[in-house]
């Protein structure tokens, strides 16, 4: 079971580029492999979408390096998707990495060259499409919610007490999680049955709260609120992948400062750690 598995680490995909151009890449590499590392399918995309065709494979090259025999992490949204199958079906043990996308990020491990001019570019229009959802979501979001704050409301202060505001909201919890439940397993979500599913699965709450630090970035606070001032969509999305690893490493301070907000509540906090943090690991253990 991968809950017996120790030391997980997840590698953002500026941590796979981080570590290709460092200049002490052979030296971190053989410490690296002392670590358990599961790519993920996130990551995987990021690098797929690359242009440059030699640097694409043999990053892929070294994420199969790293990860070995490890199946990549399925994509979030896919990762929901099974989080309510097994639910409905009662499974003990959760499914982490099957489904047509990691399916897909196994067979690029495999062999990268298969990853073609045509792969690269579905790659870089799927990345560039989630962003775009995001950008054009919240743009009309913050419109609405600007007219509602000027009439009066109070505009939360900060992404917890977002949070905390709709946690408590079992209505509005519903009406976001019943329709994926649903979509899943072809039957509703019992009303009973949504404060177990949140506490059983903890890769729920974590995924609707890499959302609400989307909205409350872009959408709610008076400044800083632009798409290029805040982590993107596949930046947050990876706040899901939080309760399965031990460590979780990025070089993009934008993620981590965001990802450490959301990691105080999760119900299996785990280390959030920058490439130099990271870096500094692994060339100490290769002393």
């Amino acid at each position: 079971m991968l809950s017996d598995v120790r030391d997980k680490h997840i590698l953002d995909t500026s941590v796979w580029n981080a570590l290709f151009d460092d200049s002490d890449r052979d030296q971190l590499i053989e410490a690296a492999l002392f670590r358990t590392i599961f790519p993920t399918c996130i990551a995987i995309t990021e690098v797929a979408a690359i242009e440059d065709t030699a640097r694409r494979v043999d990053i892929l090259r070294l994420m199969k390096t790293l990860g070995r025999d490890n199946r990549p992490m399925a994509s979030p949204n896919q990762l929901i998707i099974m989080a309510c199958e097994g639910y409905s079906r009662r499974a003990a043990m959760l499914t982490l990495n099957a489904g047509s996308d990691a399916e897909g990020a196994w067979i690029a491990l495999n062999d990268p060259t298969r990853v073609d001019e045509a792969a690269q570019r579905l790659a870089l229009d799927f990345n560039k499409e989630r962003e775009d959802v995001m950008k054009t979501f919240t743009e009309g979001l913050r419109l609405g919610l600007q007219s509602i704050f000027g009439a009066g409301t109070k505009r939360p202060r900060s992404i917890g007490s977002l949070i905390r505001h709709y946690s408590h909201d079992d209505n509005f919890l519903y009406e976001v999680i019943n329709p994926i439940y649903e979509q899943a397993t072809g039957a509703a979500l019992p009303r009973a049955a949504l404060r177990p599913l949140l506490k059983s699965l903890y890769e729920w709450p974590m995924f609707l709260m890499g959302y609400g630090c989307a909205i409350y970035q872009r959408a709610v606070q008076e400044q800083g609120y632009g798409h290029k001032r805040n982590p993107g969509h596949l930046d947050l999305w990876s706040a899901t992948y939080l309760p399965i690893c031990d460590v979780f490493v990025t070089r993009d301070k934008r993620q981590r400062r965001a990802l450490k907000i959301l990691n105080k509540a999760n119900p299996r906090p785990t280390r959030i750690l920058s490439y130099a943090q990271w870096r500094e690991s692994l060339l100490g253990a290769s002393l």
